[in-house]
């Protein structure tokens, strides 16, 4: 297996996640503002990917792994925050690089797919994001695509886990959802999209080739009112359900070509990523 050197730009819990695995057999660096917050394994790069100046002085690095993300203390607007992270923030850091990557990860989301009516979606689906948020995605994804640089975009669906557990907090404040309208959710465990970033890696490591996009979700696309139900059965606790105002748009998203590529989901459904959070939750409780 060839040996790589890895920039993992914003290296926050997924990007912290994925550098650990990586660094088993990668000099891996993390570049993030407070980079004295990340662990050993991982060499640090103190920098602002919205600030040049700090970017003077970036190591030579064969593999970009960019999964930036807006600030969660950020006061701007969602454009001008998902502007900055992902379309002015990858721009500054290509820049700045001393010199040219060998391949580019670029970490996006499902928020580009607008399909709304329980459609499956996969990566030759249309891309016709409405949102926002969407709508800036899209157009860091045609960046980097059209950077004339070897790239991967990895469209991740909700990712929950460790610090990410949004839904399963509803739960324990008493709120489910009804089962109708049916409103399909999908998710990927974090400790899934550090597997599937390293998986990918590796694949180049060892000469294989990969597609320029991949949809990375679980197995089981559910209504969101399933996964509530069980996991307020599964914690005990009551819920009182009402209809569900997300604005999400309801779909289910097809992983067979990130599976094709030999990557074995450690959490395939929501059931199997929950245990851990719920054996955790039960043991506080005793």
């Amino acid at each position: 297996m060839k040996k790589f050197r890895i920039l993992i730009a914003g290296c926050g819990e997924v990007g912290t996640a994925a550098g650990l695995l990586l660094a088993r057999h990668h000099k891996v660096y993390g570049l993030r503002r407070n980079a004295s917050l990340l662990p050993s394994e991982i060499i640090p790069v103190t920098a602002d990917l919205n600030n040049p100046a700090t970017l003077k002085k970036l190591p030579c690095i064969d593999i970009i792994i960019y999964c930036a993300a807006p600030s969660k203390s950020s006061t701007a607007i969602v454009t001008d925050s998902y502007t900055d992270t992902y379309l002015k923030g990858f721009s500054n850091l290509i820049s700045a690089l001393p010199n040219p990557p060998q391949h580019i990860f670029f970490t996006s989301s499902t928020s580009v797919y607008a399909q709304g009516n329980h459609q499956w979606v996969n990566e030759q689906s249309a891309t016709l994001p409405t949102t926002e948020k969407g709508i800036i995605m899209r157009s860091a994804e045609q960046q980097v695509l059209n950077s004339q640089k070897s790239s991967t975009v990895i469209r991740f669906s909700g990712i929950y886990g460790k610090s990410r557990l949004h839904l399963f907090n509803q739960v324990l404040n008493g709120k489910a959802f009804t089962a109708e309208p049916v409103q399909y959710s999908n998710r990927i465990h974090l400790n899934d999209c550090a597997g599937v970033l390293c998986h990918l890696v590796n694949k180049l490591a060892n000469h294989d080739t990969i597609a320029s996009l991949y949809l990375a979700s679980d197995s089981l696309p559910s209504p969101i009112s399933e996964v509530m139900s069980w996991l307020a059965k599964m914690s005990n606790n009551p819920v009182e359900p009402q209809k569900s105002k997300r604005a999400t748009p309801s779909k289910r998203c097809d992983n067979t070509l990130l599976l094709k590529t030999g990557y074995e989901l450690l959490h395939p459904d929501f059931k199997s990523g929950y245990a851990e959070v719920l054996a955790g939750y039960t043991q506080k409780k005793m």
